[in-house]
């Protein structure tokens, strides 16, 4: 069978087999948005997803970019440059860590599911129901990729290597991993291969002695709505802006033109970032510090934090390590799509279409900042870290390998007697190799989509309980503060470093009408390694969280350890000074989730 065929774009009339293939298509898309939003699904799967999802909640809410999950370095830069002297309000705190549009899109699809309950999770299913949506609307954005893809590089190349693309696109892994984590990447890969659609199709305008200009304008339009989306995008565009200052004529005027829009799209919002919190860059200003020095976290978790020993911690390390874990894990951040690397041996290989052999270039300037921008700002969880660039260049890389692939094939010289072979086999191959993670993803995820784990008590619906425990006035001090704005809809405050900072932030908001009701743990903190508890991290809340452990295990033994070991994990949590929080909620607390309060709830 002809993969050129499977996606014909010619006028005659459809045969049989022709709707066939595309009815097999079709349902291969669908069977996999079954999979990926089956009963087996679990929830949104990465922290920072659940913050942007709680974002949009509120902004369908109130029409306001407020974010129930507070960092507390974040609340001291906005209590820098409030004048109050209370300082700002925690419930209703204006978040200036996350671009916008990723919350802004999901929050105008929630509208449609708020009905009467005010986004209420009634806990009749173990999932929320606003995770299937924001999960749906990324897929759905992954399918418009799709799409984009076949009409993009049909038009670079041929329809062969478009349906091809395509076919890879629907079957990488790492793409559907993505669509399930609540951020940004699938809107990102759409707007980034639409923005590129409009960009080679400058270059196509160019190399016909024509105008380009108005295609640049609209792919910087594109490219302004990407950053509104991740905000490390913008390393991508500054490729994109020197590369045209060299190639679009008349020099220089383009790329102008280009930052110009660019501007116009992404200056409003920094604008609001200033007034909210004193900086154009917001609280995610220090994102790039996790990257470069100290750990994220940690950096976020002090309420104080002063920038004269960010460096200190393997600045240079970590940088170098990052650029070298990127160039020797490029197969896997690309998907584990077997012939997307092969675009880099593409470079050398001179197409006869003078538009393909230089967009090529367009590509690689673009990918280049975006590595620079990746190794500065961290990839801390790999492939799946949500400053996963390379994820972008997916559709374009697999066609310029697809591309290389057939040129190294047609030299083989295999037998004229076998022509399906030499016509398709290396296709055939190049799909078989890239559907391998998808396949060992989708055997052990059967079971779960046909609901054999259903019943089984997700995270979410164990932190939802939190809302039966706190007033919405208050808030919850929690080293999981996504869960609880996200599933609990309270707000939350991500557990400092240190006690002392706990209390400078209960002193500053005694006076606004928002009091600290408690700490709530969960297996997050309880999983911790003991050097952590004892001189790292976490050794402020050391003596809470192992006596907390000691418990835990006493329960799970028989009567007899548990007389023996209880008492002894409750006299450390007694031993936890400076702060009223020893007395554990009976309403929250359970096997590895524990709410302390100050014993009047």
């Amino acid at each position: 069978m002809s993969l050129r065929s499977f996606f014909s774009m010619s006028d005659d009339e459809l045969s049989s087999a022709l709707i066939l293939r595309r009815a097999l298509f079709l349902l291969l898309l669908f069977g996999l948005m079954l999979f990926y939003l089956a009963p087996g699904f679990r929830g949104l799967t990465h922290y920072k997803g659940k913050e942007q999802a709680q974002i949009a909640r509120e902004l369908a809410r109130n029409g306001s970019f407020q974010t129930k999950m507070i960092r507390p370095l974040s609340l001291h830069q906005a209590d820098q440059n409030n004048e109050d002297l209370d300082g700002v309000h925690l419930v209703g705190f204006h978040d200036t860590y996350h671009a916008p549009l990723n919350p802004m899109i999901n929050s105008l699809v929630m509208r449609f599911f708020k009905g009467k309950d005010d986004f209420k999770w009634d806990r009749k299913d173990t999932v929320y129901y606003l995770d299937r949506v924001i999960t749906a609307t990324s897929i759905i954005f992954l399918l418009a990729s799709i799409g984009i893809t076949f009409l993009f590089i049909s038009r670079v190349f041929d329809t062969k290597i478009g349906g091809v693309t395509a076919i890879l696109m629907l079957l990488c892994e790492l793409l559907w991993r993505f669509s399930q984590t609540g951020l940004p990447q699938m809107l990102m890969l759409f707007l980034f291969t639409l923005g590129s659609y409009l960009v080679f199709r400058a270059v196509e305008a160019q190399c016909m002695e024509r105008k380009p200009i108005w295609f640049l304008l609209f792919a910087a339009f594109c490219f302004g709505l990407l950053a509104l989306t991740h905000w490390l995008t913008v390393w991508p565009f500054v490729g994109l802006v020197i590369f045209s200052c060299f190639y679009f004529k008349p020099r220089g005027t383009a790329a102008f033109s280009m930052l110009t829009v660019f501007l116009v799209i992404i200056l409003p919002w920094c604008f609001r970032n200033l007034i909210t919190s004193g900086s154009i860059f917001g609280s995610g200003y220090y994102a790039m510090f996790g990257g470069m020095g100290a750990f994220e976290e940690e950096i976020y978790r002090t309420y104080n934090h002063t920038t004269g020993n960010i460096f200190v911690k393997g600045f240079a390390s970590k940088v170098l390590g990052t650029s070298l874990n990127q160039l020797n894990g490029i197969y896997a951040f690309l998907g584990s799509i077997a012939v997307a690397p092969l675009f880099f041996i593409s470079l050398l290989h001179s197409f006869k279409r003078p538009q393909i052999a230089a967009f090529r270039w367009f590509i690689l300037a673009m990918w280049i900042p975006a590595v620079i921008g990746m190794s500065l700002f961290g990839l801390a969880d790999g492939s799946a870290d949500p400053n996963q660039l390379h994820i972008l260049f997916i559709p374009l890389m697999t066609s310029y390998g697809i591309a290389m692939l057939a040129i190294l094939w047609s030299r083989i010289g295999i037998a004229p007697g076998l022509k399906i072979i030499a016509d398709n086999g290396h296709l055939w191959i190049a799909i078989v190799l890239s559907t391998v993670p998808m396949i060992l993803n989708l055997i052990p995820g059967v079971p779960r989509a046909l609901g054999g784990n259903k019943e089984k008590p997700t995270r979410g619906l164990m932190v939802s309980h939190i809302r039966d425990s706190a007033e919405p006035e208050e808030v919850v001090v929690t080293d999981s503060p996504w869960d609880v704005a996200w599933y609990g809809d309270r707000t939350a405050l991500w557990l400092p470093t240190a006690k002392s900072q706990l209390r400078e932030i209960m002193d500053r908001s005694k006076n606004n009408n928002n009091p600290i009701s408690g700490i709530l743990i969960t297996p997050r903190s309880l999983n911790k390694s003991l050097y952590d508890l004892i001189h790292g991290r976490e050794k402020d809340w050391g003596s809470l969280l192992i006596g907390q452990n000691i418990i835990m295990a006493g329960k799970i033994r028989n009567n007899l350890e548990q007389k023996r070991w209880i008492p002894s994990g409750q006299g450390l949590i007694d031993s936890f000074e400076g702060l009223p929080f020893k007395y554990p909620d009976q309403k929250m607390s359970s096997i590895g989730y524990f709410y302390y309060t100050n014993g009047n709830k």
